[in-house]
């Protein structure tokens, strides 16, 4: 990855910026939108006085950018951050006669002096040169070596110690797996988004000490079968990545401890581009949904790397605004990719969810969607819609906590509600199921 860290220069000085890539913009997009969103469902509840959140950014390079094919400059995660906790604060308060303050602490880290000298300059040039040592926080090093002092003040500045981390690594080794699960161990309300170069480790993918080493290293290599790379390169040449990322998103969950994780692969542009994940990893389900809602919307591909249900994600080659050139085969309608996808979506979810309802009779809304989250790039309102044939052909009932209001189609559902397979059971379902069948009283 040398050429690809060249690449990132900053110097202040002479106004030496590296140019920002397509992709990475709709990455900074979903950052810029997710935490403007995350204050937003906090604050809803209008008696909190005021919010605190923490923003630690692991690899921060020097702040700005040059615009492709322009003079503009595009600025990076850090004033990205600062931003929109700004503007959120300001919307939040609009029409109150109490003003709602949000507290916030920012850690910048870079391991090269230089780019965090330029982002001091950023900083300054936004207005933010008082905040810098107070809130803002700048630390010249590598990212795991600054975190324990860096958890330590998170966790002095307290305020429900919810942190968000921004990880956006150039490979796949810098930031190892079990340092993200004492992330999570030690701040109650922690979140990350990590970069992961899948298609990185991929490439030199091989049955050898240093490759092994590697791997174990970010402690996934029990996540790795070693003894199968060979065969399956040979027997399963279009299928033996899939069998391997299965794994390592499996792997990626279990080692970071996380109860919840959504993949988001982001493929740049160009034939030879290597595709890179895109992970949020938290452990409250809310969390989870918002950021799938995100996905949705700045999503415009699917793989079946992972599965059709649950990898989705942005590919730079076709944007139309990146290439100039429309899909064709979605080029009639502006919106054919989302309709397209949430129709198949809808379609398994809709023939998915009843029969794992009717098999365990009944559980609360809430519950199905935190076991299902995992496993399907859907988000709630998704899920709500696949219900509604179910609901209306008496396949399903769903009803309020207390079994007294019937929902008439699954838009209406709310997190507490009841799903329950109704006492005459749809025959529709029994050939499925022969062995899980329970006797009706």
């Amino acid at each position: 990855m040398a050429k690809e860290k060249e690449k990132y220069h900053w110097d202040w000085g002479t106004q030496t910026f590296p140019t920002i890539d397509p992709h990475s913009k709709i990455k900074h997009k979903i950052i810029h939108e997710y935490i403007q969103t995350y204050i937003d469902v906090l604050m809803r509840n209008q008696l909190m006085p005021e919010l605190g959140l923490s923003i630690v950014d692991g690899f921060s390079g020097g702040g700005i950018y040059n615009a492709e094919a322009s003079e503009e400059k595009h600025f990076g995660s850090p004033i990205i951050s600062l931003d929109a906790i700004q503007e959120s604060e300001v919307r939040n308060n609009i029409d109150r006669k109490k003003q709602r303050p949000i507290l916030s602490q920012h850690h910048f880290v870079d391991v090269k002096r230089e780019n965090i000298g330029c982002l001091h300059s950023v900083l300054a040039s936004r207005g933010h040169a008082d905040r810098i040592g107070k809130d803002i926080h700048l630390h010249s090093g590598e990212f795991v070596q600054e975190l324990p002092k860096i958890t330590q003040n998170l966790k002095n500045f307290g305020r429900g110690e919810r942190a968000l981390f921004l990880l956006d690594q150039y490979g796949y080794s810098e930031v190892p797996f079990p340092t993200i699960k004492n992330i999570f161990r030690s701040l109650k309300n922690a979140e990350v988004l990590l970069t992961f170069n899948v298609d990185f480790l991929l490439a030199y993918l091989a049955d050898q000490p240093a490759n092994r080493k590697a791997i174990s290293n970010i402690g996934l290599e029990k996540h790795v079968p070693w003894d199968q790379i060979n065969h399956l390169k040979a027997f399963e040449q279009n299928g033996w990545k899939s069998i391997i990322q299965k794994g390592l998103s499996q792997g990626i969950k279990e080692e970071t401890g996380a109860r919840f994780m959504t993949v988001f692969f982001i493929r740049p542009l160009g034939s030879n581009s290597m595709n890179y994940w895109f992970i949020h990893l938290a452990n409250n389900y809310r969390a989870n949904d918002v950021m799938k809602g995100i996905h949705w919307k700045y999503g415009n591909n699917f793989t079946h790397y992972l599965s059709p249900a649950s990898f989705y994600g942005y590919d730079a080659n076709k944007d139309i605004n990146v290439t100039g050139q429309p899909d064709l085969l979605f080029s009639s309608e502006e919106h054919a990719f989302d309709q397209a996808t949430d129709s198949r979506i809808n379609g398994e979810l809709s023939e998915l969810l009843p029969r794992e309802i009717y098999n365990i009779e009944q559980q609360p809304f809430i519950k199905l969607m935190t076991e299902l989250t995992n496993y399907t790039m859907a988000n709630e309102q998704r899920v709500k819609k696949s219900l509604d044939d179910a609901i209306a052909n008496g396949d399903l009932v769903a009803t309020d906590k207390d079994g007294k209001t019937k929902r008439r189609k699954g838009s209406s559902i709310k997190p507490t509600d009841i799903l329950l397979a109704p006492p005459q059971r749809s025959m529709f379902f029994l050939p499925s199921f022969p062995n899980k069948a329970k006797s009706e009283q």
